[in-house]
């Protein structure tokens, strides 16, 4: 079956051109979004007709407000079970209140953490979760070991922190060491499901369809357009399927097309 990538060799076309490179295309004849397109085409759709505004994800906030890596650990683990506004608000009053760095979280009490980030949610097991982390990355070599450690044993090594999960972690490792990781969302996992690259909510199995599909240079970029393409038209309920770009290819769209 023909794989199409002329939308990549051709950048400056029109999303409206995109989509009538697969209009009328049958898609309960196929299962997976993969065997429709290739990445580049996939990826060029979704690029031009996204917009990521980086004030929009709390780490993309603390890796540009921030000094270090740490702090993008900290912006992450306020990001759990809630949204990048709530957890950005928090941050921002964590920074100013108390400061975002390691040496900041180590001479914080607990209770003035929790004080700080409570519009984030959560915030007796996230801040008990932060003062964790800069307890154990400062016995491990603080700011020189996020930056110099090996990506993969690094993850392990985040991943024994208490309160420290995949998801947190493979976010940290991509925006803060470009490490080839692809963290999965709720967003990301939804797609995912729908897109036919796995059958069964599973976090390994969608991390490696996503990685194998878009290759790790696009990894953390990727991820940011998935947020968005979920945000705003792959939605939980009531998905946009006639208003998204790349429904010609989605093996679930004539599934929710008549309900949108």
């Amino acid at each position: 079956m023909r794989r199409l990538g002329e939308a990549a060799r051709n950048p400056g076309r029109s999303q409206k051109n995109d989509r009538s490179e697969v209009s009328g295309l049958n898609t309960e004849s196929f299962k997976s979004i993969a065997e429709r397109a290739d990445s580049d085409t996939i990826y060029s759709i979704l690029s031009r007709s996204l917009r990521v505004d980086w004030k929009e994800y709390v780490a993309l906030v603390a890796k540009l407000r921030g000094k270090g890596l740490f702090p993008i650990l900290v912006g992450v683990i306020l990001s759990q079970n809630t949204s990048d506004k709530n957890s950005i608000r928090a941050f921002e009053k964590l920074r100013a209140e108390i400061g975002v760095g390691i040496d900041d979280i180590l001479r914080a009490r607990l209770e003035d953490i929790e004080a700080s980030i409570r519009e984030a949610g959560l915030w007796k097991q996230k801040a008990a979760a932060i003062k964790r982390a800069a307890e154990e990355i400062s016995k491990a070599g603080g700011e020189k070991y996020l930056s110099s450690e090996d990506p993969v044993r690094l993850r392990e090594f985040l991943l024994s922190i208490k309160g420290i999960g995949f998801k947190t972690v493979d976010v940290f490792l991509s925006v803060a060491r470009e490490a080839p990781f692809f963290a999965i969302d709720t967003h990301a996992m939804r797609i995912a499901i729908r897109w036919g690259l796995i059958r069964r909510r599973s976090y390994g199995e969608a991390s490696r369809a996503f990685l194998e599909l878009f290759g790790p240079q696009r990894a953390e970029e990727t991820h940011r357009l998935l947020i968005a393409l979920g945000r705003r038209y792959c939605r939980a309920r009531k998905p946009l399927c006639g208003e998204c770009p790349v429904r010609d290819l989605c093996p679930s769209s004539s599934k929710y097309l008549g309900k949108s």
